[in-house]
C-alpha cells in the first residue's frame, strides 16, 4: 500500500508529459505553416539591382538566382530565407532546387551564402565560367562533391533537340513532388553552344545575357517564367523554336533585364501573353551618389519607360494605380515621372513582392 500513491503519480506525471508530447508537437506543425496542395507562392526579393525569387509549395522550394546589388542585399537575402525557413520548419531548411540564370554577379552574388548556409539538393547553371560572377559560378560548379548536390547546365541546343519542343525536365530540373498539385519545371533555353545564324562569335562571347536559362513553373493552371537577363538576340532564337506551341505562353513573366529597353519585344509579348509582369531592380535613386559605371540602379537607368509602355500594351488588367513612379528613359538623371496602371510590378516601387497563385489559375498579392 506504501507504494501505491507514487504509482499513480507516476501514471499521472507519464500522463501529463504525454499530453505535453503532442501539444509541442502540434505548435510545431501548426507553426510550420505549410500550403494547403492547392497553393503556392512566389516570393520576388527585394535585393536591389538584382534577382532573387523563392517559390515556395506545399512540399518543397526553390530558388531562382541569388543575386543582390551589394553586401547589405546580401543579409537582406538571407535573413529574408532565415525567416521563411523559421516559418516552414517543415522544409528543415532545405531547397530542393538553386538554379542560376548565368553567371553575372546581380544574379549570383548570395551563392556562396546559400550553398553553405542551406541544405541544396541540386544546382543549375548555364554552364559557363567567366562573366562578373564567374567565381562564385566556378566555386559552385567545382563544390558539388563536397556539398553533396546535383549539378547540371543546359544549352538552347539541348532544348532544341527534345522531341516535340516541349522544353527539357528531369529529376535535376523538377525535384520538386508533391501530393495534390505538383509544379511542372521545365527548362526552355540556356547557352548557345552553336552559332544562330546572324551571330558572331564577338556577339556570342561578350554578352553572357544571351546565354540566360528560361524557366518555365506551371503549376495546374498556374505559370511563371524566368528569363534572366535574357536579351533581344536571344528572345528572338527562343520564340522561333518554340514557335506553333504553348510552351512560352505564360501568366506571370520575370521580365528580362530589369526591365532594360533590350529585355523586351513586340514578337516576344505576343508568345508569352504576360497577365503580370514582374521587374526585379532597386528603387530609382539606389546609388544617386556614386560614380558612373557602379552596379547600382540609378547608373543602368531601370527601369526603361519603353519597356514600361510595351507591357502597358499587352497586359490585360489592372493594378491599384501608381500615379508618380520614376521610370528612366537613359541612365543617371534622365528619368521622369511615369504612371503605371496595368499589372506591372517591380521592387523599385513594391519592394519585396510575393504573389500567391493557385492551381484553377488564381492569383493574389499578400504581404510579405
Amino acid at each position: 500500500m506504501i507504494f501505491k500513491p507514487i504509482v499513480m503519480k507516476t501514471l499521472s506525471n507519464l500522463r501529463i508529459l504525454s499530453f505535453m508530447g503532442f501539444f509541442i508537437s502540434f505548435s510545431l506543425n501548426s507553426f510550420s505553416q505549410a500550403l494547403p496542395q492547392n497553393e503556392m507562392r512566389a516570393h520576388y526579393v527585394n535585393v536591389g539591382q538584382a534577382n532573387a525569387t523563392l517559390l515556395e509549395f506545399s512540399c518543397g522550394a526553390i530558388l531562382i538566382d541569388a543575386g543582390a546589388e551589394g553586401p547589405v542585399t546580401v543579409k537582406e537575402l538571407n535573413r529574408y530565407l532565415e525567416r521563411f525557413f523559421n516559418r516552414r520548419t517543415d522544409l528543415n531548411k532545405t531547397l530542393n532546387l538553386v538554379v542560376v540564370t548565368h553567371a553575372h554577379a546581380d544574379h549570383n552574388k548570395a551563392l556562396k551564402d546559400i550553398l553553405t548556409n542551406y541544405t541544396v539538393l541540386n544546382y543549375i547553371d548555364n554552364g559557363l565560367r567567366y562573366g562578373s560572377g564567374r567565381t562564385n559560378q566556378k566555386w559552385a560548379q567545382d563544390k558539388r562533391q563536397d556539398f553533396g548536390y546535383q549539378y547540371a547546365s543546359y544549352s538552347f541546343d539541348q532544348a532544341a533537340a527534345v522531341a516535340g519542343r516541349k522544353g527539357i525536365t528531369n529529376v535535376t530540373i523538377d525535384p520538386v513532388n508533391c501530393n495534390g498539385t505538383d509544379p511542372k519545371i521545365s527548362i526552355l533555353s540556356g547557352r548557345f553552344e552553336a552559332l544562330p545564324q546572324g551571330w558572331t562569335k564577338a556577339l556570342s562571347d561578350g554578352n553572357g545575357n544571351l546565354h540566360s536559362l528560361v524557366i518555365k513553373i506551371e503549376f495546374g493552371k498556374s505559370s511563371f517564367l524566368f528569363t534572366g537577363d535574357l536579351e533581344l538576340e536571344a528572345m528572338h532564337q527562343v520564340v522561333q523554336l518554340y514557335q506553333g506551341t504553348n510552351m512560352l505562353d505564360t501568366d506571370v513573366w520575370e521580365v528580362s533585364h530589369h526591365g532594360s529597353y533590350n529585355g523586351i519585344t513586340s514578337e516576344w509579348l505576343k508568345a508569352v501573353t504576360p497577365k503580370y509582369a514582374i521587374i526585379p531592380c532597386g528603387k530609382w535613386d539606389t546609388g544617386i551618389n556614386t560614380p558612373p559605371g557602379t552596379m547600382n540602379t540609378y547608373n543602368f537607368g531601370h527601369p526603361r519607360t519603353v519597356t514600361l509602355d510595351t507591357l502597358s500594351q499587352f497586359i490585360p488588367d489592372n493594378r491599384p494605380a501608381l500615379d508618380s513612379i520614376e521610370a528612366f528613359y537613359g541612365v543617371r538623371n534622365k528619368h521622369r515621372k511615369y504612371k503605371v496602371t496595368k499589372n506591372i510590378y517591380s521592387n523599385a516601387w513594391d519592394g519585396t513582392i510575393v504573389m500567391k497563385a493557385f492551381s484553377d489559375g488564381r492569383y493574389v498579392m499578400v504581404t510579405p
